[in-house]
């Protein structure tokens, strides 16, 4: 039995995307550019459901750090796929980052990172800058 490839378990990764996206925020994913918004949309939301300080964090559950690496993975390989059936590229390990990402001719691009950093960082990492400016 073959082992599914890269391509493969990151298109699987970006339909739990589009599910998660429905059922958790009532947002249609579509695999289009224009999707992307949602997407930022959706970690906006994430974000801002992370409770900030010390004292919030006391009195209101945040989502595990397992929780926000599973949305990344989701979320990073919906836009992954986005920019991969648009433009092209292949899903493959960086071993210089220890990291999934795609490559695209000589050129790394690493969505699940950047969706970690945006739902962990806020606005300064935001999906729609990031992604227009990969896909230029």
């Amino acid at each position: 039995m073959n082992e599914p490839s890269p391509n493969q378990i990151m298109a699987a990764y970006a339909v739990n995307a589009v599910n998660f996206a429905q059922t958790n925020f009532r947002i249609s994913l579509d695999f289009s550019v224009k999707s992307i918004a949602q997407v930022e949309i959706i970690a906006n939301g994430l974000y801002y459901m992370r409770p900030k300080g010390f004292i919030a964090r006391l009195f209101r559950k945040q989502p595990s750090e397992h929780e926000v690496e599973t949305v990344s993975k989701m979320l990073g390989s919906y836009i992954g796929e986005v920019y991969r059936q648009n433009k092209g590229g292949e899903w493959q390990i960086n071993h210089e980052h220890q990291a999934i990402g795609l490559l695209d001719g000589e050129n790394w691009i690493f969505p699940l990172a950047k969706v970690y950093k945006r739902i962990t960082n806020g606005k300064q990492d935001d999906l729609n800058s990031f992604f227009a400016e990969v896909f230029e």
